[in-house]
């Protein structure tokens, strides 16, 4: 088979495709779509364990990847994460969730982890209707999940991107009940410092810029204010069962997946983004 392998860390140069043994196991799948997620471009540039020090890290060569969307030996069309790296023709597939027809490859993939990511987010969050609720990055794929959940929940939702919305400048910004934080840095801060005293909730998930969440118990402590991760009990199921309506990004072929870290990288990118083998 074909994978995307590589074997240092670095730009997106380091991608190559590469012929390899066909992995094996009960679930094995000839992968028809890829999902692409921005984390894989922190853990090739060699940042994962920095930034998420309970992460392992790569053993080289590595296959990057957590989602894939193939279809079975016996002829099941399942969606899941595979126990090898994903950016490949064929993957073992732990936990497969078999797909309706009614739902393509794209849109199974931009509900795997953004969609599951998102539910469980706003499960935290405990929006109530009439909540201001501040949402990073909304045009990406989770954001974008964010923003839908949020407005069904009867939440006022604030929408920054670098790419429209209300942008990153919130110096007129009133406060708000709730922040989906996923950029870290400065931008983190700032938006810490939007919630609500004593009743502010911000959710964090990822760290786009490349640094921590830089809060400390003191600063939660003085502003009254909850900041909590992720809760553990959202499924694929239960995400494709909310009729959510994902957006769609670009596709790519395997051996544009450089091409895809790259656009990743530069914040150019909208939804979910995807490769076909």
């Amino acid at each position: 088979m074909k994978a995307v392998r590589f074997h240092e860390f670095g730009g997106p140069e380091v991608l190559k495709v590469e012929e390899v043994p066909d992995p094996v196991g009960d679930t094995l799948v000839d992968v028809t779509a890829i999902g692409l997620n921005y984390g894989e471009t922190v853990i090739r540039r060699g940042k994962g364990a920095e930034l998420f020090p309970w992460y392992p890290g790569p053993g080289f060569p590595a296959v990057l990847g957590s989602e894939v969307v193939g279809t079975t030996r016996d002829g099941r069309r399942v969606m899941g994460v595979p126990r090898d790296g994903a950016y490949a023709t064929k993957a073992v597939v732990e936990h497969p969730v078999e797909l309706p027809d009614e739902v393509s490859d794209h849109e199974a993939l931009a509900l795997l982890l953004q969609g599951t990511t998102a539910v469980a987010a706003t499960k935290a969050a405990r929006i109530q209707p009439g909540d201001r609720v501040l949402v990073e990055a909304a045009n990406g794929g989770v954001g974008t999940l964010l923003v839908q959940l949020a407005e069904r929940a009867g939440a006022t939702v604030l929408a920054a991107s670098s790419k429209g919305g209300i942008g990153y400048d919130w110096d007129a910004l009133e406060p708000v009940d709730v922040v989906f934080e996923s950029i870290g840095g400065e931008v983190g801060k700032r938006a810490f410092e939007l919630l609500k005293d004593g009743v502010g909730r911000m959710v964090v998930f990822g760290y786009a810029s490349g640094e921590p969440l830089d809060v400390t118990a003191s600063d939660i402590f003085r502003k009254g204010v909850a900041v909590m991760g992720l809760p553990q009990n959202t499924t694929p199921e239960e995400v494709l069962g909310l009729n959510l309506k994902p957006v769609l990004g670009d596709v790519y072929r395997l051996d544009e997946i450089a091409e895809a870290h790259r656009a990743m990288e530069a914040r150019t990118t909208t939804g979910k983004l995807i490769a076909r083998p």
